[in-house]
């Protein structure tokens, strides 16, 4: 669940610590960030993010930030960086695996 009443499983670790505010802007970007993506449209960004790999690393991680993380992997981020550190990712598979966790 993303609201305000419902912070995710966590959220009161040292490593999950944050102000109201903070909080109020992680879930704003779960509902910006959490989209759910077909094979074609995950393939497009690939294609897209690996054309700036070289070039410009800023819109590199911009388009590769648009990719669903895999759930393990968000799990595992979750628990070594904390949920601020993640709040541009796209959660959307790791949020059905895990759906208390995000």
């Amino acid at each position: 669940m993303t609201d305000m009443q419902h912070k995710p499983n966590g959220w009161n670790l040292p490593i999950n610590q944050m102000t109201e505010e903070e909080w109020k802007d992680y879930f704003e970007c779960r509902k910006k960030y959490d989209i759910k993506l077909s094979d074609e449209e995950i393939k497009k960004i690939i294609k897209i993010a690996m054309h700036f790999i070289d070039t410009d690393h800023d819109k590199y991680m911009e388009e590769s930030l648009k990719i669903p993380v895999p759930p393990n992997l968000a799990i595992s981020y979750k628990a070594f960086n904390g949920l601020k550190a993640m709040k541009k990712f796209n959660l959307s598979l790791a949020k059905e695996t895990y759906p208390d966790e995000f």
